[in-house]
Formats: structure tokens, C-alpha cells, sequence
């Protein structure tokens, strides 16, 4: 096996000292324009990688964060995270990311094992809200954090998005088309996406002078068959809804499966907006109306107020972005059907 080159092999091979090759690995500031010349062509004719731990105890760093979120299989937590590394990368940082499920246990296991290995930082996108052994794991941690749409008591930096907004002009744009009967599929409450949303739907509704129909507002709960039960067994009931507004993941696909069962069709029987331009919502027959943000922008925002703190950025009080929302008409809402007629049944 190929022994690996050493920082002593490339002081022989550039014909300088140890120390003078240290001093241009770390940037220093001695370091002439012709022995970083020497040194970079030692390193690339020799094919010599630094030693990372080594690095690492020398400057007290070891340049990985970490990131916990929910679950990897959302295609929007993965355009966020591409933001992320790719941003974090071109500091020399190493993204380390682990799913909770949304559980406690999982959850505190975590931030204790970001603790023992000396991580620099943590990106959160994950946890309920709730979880009150988290929070007070998450607030002892001590090193720079960054929340992204999670509304934790912590003193920690966070970049949102205004779902409040995004659901209030769905819910109007819904309204305007004379929709009455508006069902919102939505993460829990425990989390500030779901809030934020079920507060914006509720407040379009009382501007418009419409009751707020406490049936019509459905929480994920743990099933993956979420969305298809609870609109198959709303599509059954005596005063269906017209309209749907979605989350456009896994709840999109269970939502777009109830209205076929139902022999329904969009938009003729029941309009859709989704929450989140994904592929499926764009892919889908037709293309879904949909409430988008910028996702890239989201991880690069929460990469950037972390890589603040890492270079030593102190604030009296937390930063705290926030994101805009757009709805982006396409051909899944129309008018609903006049009430004399009736509707498909199973």
C-alpha cells in the first residue's frame, strides 16, 4: 500500500522548511508569492491532503456542522440542503445531516452527539415545537445554531417563510373563484409552518365574511395515508369541499389519489392548491396552482447568518429573516359546480 505523502515530504520536495510550508497551509502571514508558489506545486505533484484532525485540534475547530431535519425523503428539505452544503462548502465546512422523525428521543440524542464531537455549528429544520427536553438540549448547546421555520424560544438566529401570507392569498384566490367549502391539509400546529398557515386560511375566510368550519382544517398525523383517508372521507360527507389547498409532497399524492377514487376530476368537481412548487406539482395533470418561495434562497440564507456566527459575529439580540411567498397560477382552480348538481360518489 502507497504511503501518504506527508507534510515533511512536501518541505523536501519544495525545498523549504516545515514551518514554512505550516505557514502556507494556514494562510500566513509571511507567506511570500514564491514560496506559496514552491509549496502549491509540492502539494499537487505529490497529491499531499492535510490532515483534517490534526487541523482541527491545532485550531480548536472541526469544521462539520450539523444539520437535523425532519426526514430526508421531502423534496423541498433536499433543495434547502443542497443550498446549504453547496454555500457551506466553499468555507471548507463539511455538512452533516440526520433525520429525527420528529422524535424527542432521537432529537436530544442528537444535539448530545453534535455536543461530544465538537461540532462548530447546527442548522435545525427539524422537532416539535413542543418537545421541551429538546428545547432546553438545543438552548444548553452553546455553539452557533440556525433555525429554518421553526419558531423555538431560544435566543438562536432563524430564517422563516411568510406562510401566513402564502395561505392568505390561496384561501383569497380560492374565494374569488366563489369556493365556499376550502379544506386545509397541513403540517401540525406544534410546528410553525402549520400555524402560520392555519392562522392565514382562517383570517381570508373572516375578511370574506365566511364561517370558519373547524372539520374543513386537517393536521397531518403520523400515517403516510394521511391525505388520502381524511379527503376520501371529507369527498363523502353530506357538504364536500370544493377545493383543497395541500402540502405538494407524499399529501399531494395522497390527495390527487382520493379524487380519482372518488371518479372526480380537477378542476371540473374540486380545485387544488399546494403548498410548495415540487416536481409533482408541476408534473401532475393538469399542473397544480401552487404557493412557491424560494427554496435555494431559504438554505443560503440560513448558511450565511451561521457562517456569520462562525467568524465571530455577536448581536445583542437574534436575526431573524423572512422569506416571501407567491401563488403561481396554473390549471387546477376553477369555479366550483353549481350545487344542483351532483357530484361523483364511490
Amino acid at each position: 500500500m502507497k504511503r501518504r505523502p506527508t507534510i515533511r515530504d512536501v518541505a523536501k520536495a519544495a525545498g523549504v522548511s516545515v514551518g514554512s510550508v505550516s505557514r502556507v497551509l494556514n494562510d500566513g502571514p509571511y507567506a511570500s508569492t514564491n514560496l506559496k508558489s514552491k509549496v502549491a506545486r509540492a502539494i499537487r505533484d505529490l497529491d499531499y491532503q492535510p490532515d483534517v484532525v490534526a487541523q482541527s485540534m491545532r485550531l480548536r475547530s472541526t469544521l462539520t456542522i450539523g444539520c437535523m431535519l425532519s426526514e430526508f425523503t421531502n423534496p423541498m428539505y433536499a433543495e434547502i440542503v443542497d443550498a446549504i452544503e453547496e454555500r457551506l462548502q466553499r468555507e471548507s465546512y463539511l455538512l452533516v445531516c440526520a433525520t429525527t422523525r420528529n422524535d424527542a428521543a432521537r432529537e436530544t440524542a442528537m444535539i448530545s452527539s453534535i455536543r461530544r464531537r465538537r461540532m462548530d455549528g447546527l442548522i435545525v429544520m427539524a422537532g416539535n415545537e413542543t418537545f421541551s427536553e429538546v428545547n432546553s438540549a438545543l438552548t444548553g448547546l452553546e455553539i452557533p445554531t440556525v433555525l429554518v421555520d421553526r419558531d423555538i424560544p431560544t435566543n438562536y438566529d432563524a430564517i422563516y417563510v411568510d406562510h401566513r401570507g402564502g395561505a392568505i392569498e390561496a384561501t383569497r384566490y380560492l374565494i374569488g373563484l366563489g369556493h365556499r367549502r376550502i379544506a386545509l391539509l397541513m403540517p401540525s400546529v406544534q410546528v410553525r409552518p402549520g400555524r402560520e398557515r392555519a392562522e392565514g386560511y382562517k383570517a381570508a375566510l373572516i375578511e370574506a365574511g365566511l364561517p370558519v368550519d373547524p372539520d374543513m382544517i386537517r393536521p397531518q398525523k403520523a400515517s403516510t395515508s394521511f391525505a388520502f383517508s381524511e379527503v376520501d372521507r371529507l369527498l363523502q360527507t353530506d357538504d364536500p369541499p370544493t377545493a383543497v389547498i395541500t402540502l405538494g409532497t407524499r399529501m399531494l399524492a395522497g390527495v390527487l389519489k382520493a379524487v380519482s377514487s372518488r371518479g372526480l376530476s380537477i378542476p371540473e368537481d374540486i380545485s387544488i392548491v399546494s403548498v410548495g412548487d415540487t416536481d409533482i406539482v408541476r408534473c401532475a395533470a393538469p399542473a397544480i396552482t401552487a404557493i412557491k418561495w424560494d427554496l435555494t434562497e431559504q438554505g443560503r440564507g440560513a448558511a450565511e447568518l451561521l457562517i456569520e456566527q462562525l467568524g465571530g459575529a455577536t448581536r445583542t439580540t437574534p436575526v431573524h429573516l423572512s422569506l416571501p411567498t407567491e401563488l403561481i397560477i396554473r390549471n387546477s382552480c376553477a369555479a366550483p359546480r353549481p350545487k344542483t348538481k351532483k357530484r361523483a360518489r364511490g
